[in-house]
């Protein structure tokens, strides 16, 4: 570009110069002026198209490079936003599994942890419960030898006491007898010293006699209540020594019970104690297992939410648009349009409530409304009676008879009337078809009349029947000419139900006004789609005269 003003400024400087020498040369020079003008004039002309042109193609070549690399770019950012796709994918995958192995994990060492508290407690009870039975029977046991062996000393030193205190108060008895035998050796013989005496003084003797008595019998009362003093005193001695025996044997049997049942009570007691540390032991490990399984969790938790963020944050828009482009791949891969089309043999064949897929030919519209229409469709094998097809209006225009679409929707049944329900559709390129009416009057009446159910049909010299009022015909609604229209005919004694449904073919209608002006008795032929209302009733589309 410099290059270029450049130039363009000594073509200026060569232009001015030359005006100056021009001018000095006269009015005469005028042309050669507007001549040296026109060339400079051209001259700068071309310079200015071609640095136009020059930088136009340095703008293309520019705006190419750029293209270039924004491509470049944008297939590089493509693979990243893939490859990031792929390891967040990845990244939840194995963040999943490895919080559910960690929940597994944790419920694991819960179940293990309780289950082994469980059986340590039940252990320890158990010990503490034989522990304390046997201590209980040992010191029972103890206690009844301890107490046994005491009654039988005591029994025994009873026996001793009493063989001593029997051997000395016999002892005594026998020292009390001979010095009772002694005193009365010593009484008989001074009684007959005294009997001697008392015969030489009987008065003197006598007081003599009586107060040796006296004396004697005193002395010997004296010696016997020493005696039984001294038996008494050996009895109470040994039933005292007994009795101490006894009390004594009683008081360690005791003792020692009581300190069997303390060392079992304290056995048991630091079993419980193990049991119970054993089990807090167990619960603190548990504890400490949930807690790292925890921490485990929080950080795989973290670990996601981090790679998350990250993730987002690089390439939140990038992956928006390809979760809304996966999401329509998803939807195009579950679009019911790609569901197997159904023969009209398989339709029939299929079960109520269940998906059917058909293709066939639009032959009349009920009137559209709310993203809705109601669809007469028919191909050669058998009709289709669509309610309520999710439809847009311009859509809608398109639906004229002899289009072909594939429909996918629940067969239903209402009444006797079977047909496709919540509807979706798509028109198929190709071929059209329209249907002709097929007479079906022989049928009236029979079984057979079902098996056309929805398809156009045609009644041929049907009469006009009266309604229950006596009117050939009637509305549904009460004020008349805003809803349906009614009427019956019948043939050999077969009685058919018409419908003229307001929104296939409204008021203004050849067909409506051709219903309004029937008589009873009038005899009619009849078109319409063989519709079912707990029997035969066809909607009508054409009513005429009969020939």
């Amino acid at each position: 570009m410099k290059k270029s003003w450049k130039r363009l400024l000594a073509v200026a400087v060569v232009l001015v110069l030359t005006l100056c020498v021009l001018s000095s040369c006269g009015d005469n020079t005028q042309a050669k002026i507007d001549e040296a003008v026109k060339k400079v004039t051209d001259t700068l002309t071309k310079e200015k198209d071609d640095a136009l042109a020059a930088a136009k193609t340095a703008a293309d070549d520019a705006l190419k490079t750029a293209q270039d690399a924004a491509d470049a770019v944008k297939t590089e950012l493509e693979g990243k936003v893939t490859e990031l796709t792929t390891k967040l994918t990845e990244t939840e995958e194995a963040a999943k599994t490895a919080v559910e192995a960690a929940a597994k994990e944790k419920d694991d060492a819960v179940a293990a942890a309780k289950t082994e508290a469980e059986e340590a407690a039940k252990t320890a009870a158990e010990a503490a419960t034989k522990a304390l039975d046997d201590a209980v029977a040992a010191a029972k046991t103890e206690a009844e030898e301890a107490a046994k062996t005491a009654a039988e000393a005591a029994a025994k030193d009873k026996e001793d006491a009493l063989a001593a205190a029997k051997t000395a108060a016999d002892d005594a008895l026998k020292a009390a007898q001979d010095a009772a035998d002694a005193v009365k050796a010593e009484l008989e013989g001074k009684v007959a010293d005294l009997t001697k005496k008392l015969e030489d003084a009987e008065a003197a003797a006598l007081k003599g006699a009586d107060e040796a008595v006296k004396n004697a019998q005193a002395a010997a009362d004296t010696t016997i209540k020493e005696l039984q003093d001294k038996l008494t005193a050996a009895e109470a001695s040994a039933k005292t020594a007994v009795e101490d025996a006894l009390k004594e044997a009683a008081e360690k049997a005791a003792k020692e019970k009581d300190d069997a049942v303390a060392a079992a009570k304290a056995e048991a007691e630091t079993a419980a104690k193990t049991a119970a540390e054993a089990a807090e032991a167990a619960k603190k490990e548990l504890e400490t297992k949930i807690a790292e399984l925890e921490t485990k969790v929080a950080d795989y938790e973290k670990q996601i939410a981090e790679a998350a963020a990250a993730n987002v944050e690089t390439v939140e828009g990038k992956i928006e648009e390809t979760v809304e482009e996966k999401v329509e791949e998803v939807k195009t891969e579950d679009t019911p349009y790609l569901a197997a089309v159904m023969t009209y043999a398989d339709y029939v064949a299929a079960e109520l409530d269940s998906e059917v897929t058909v293709e066939a030919y639009v032959q009349d519209c009920q009137g559209w409304w709310d993203g809705k229409i109601t669809v007469y469709a028919q191909d050669k094998d058998g009709a289709y009676f669509i309610y309520n097809m999710t439809c847009s209006e311009e859509d809608s225009k398109k639906l004229v008879p002899g289009t072909k679409i594939k429909v996918h929707g629940f067969k239903s049944e209402w009444s006797g009337e079977v047909e496709i329900t919540d509807a979706t559709f798509e028109f198929v390129e190709g071929d059209t078809f329209i249907a002709e009416p097929k007479d079906v009057t022989a049928l009236i009446g029979k079984e057979e009349l079902i098996s056309e159910q929805n398809q156009l049909v045609t009644f041929k010299g049907l009469t006009v029947e009266a309604q229950d009022d006596g009117a050939a015909f009637n509305y549904k609604d009460a004020v008349g000419k805003t809803d349906d229209l009614y009427f019956k005919a019948s043939k050999d004694g077969q009685t058919v139900s018409f419908c003229v449904e307001f929104y296939l073919r409204g008021q203004d209608t050849d067909v409506y006004k051709a219903v309004e002006g029937l008589q009873v008795g009038d005899v009619i032929d009849v078109t319409g789609y063989l519709y079912w209302y707990n029997g035969a009733n066809p909607h009508v589309i054409g009513v005429t005269k009969a020939q």
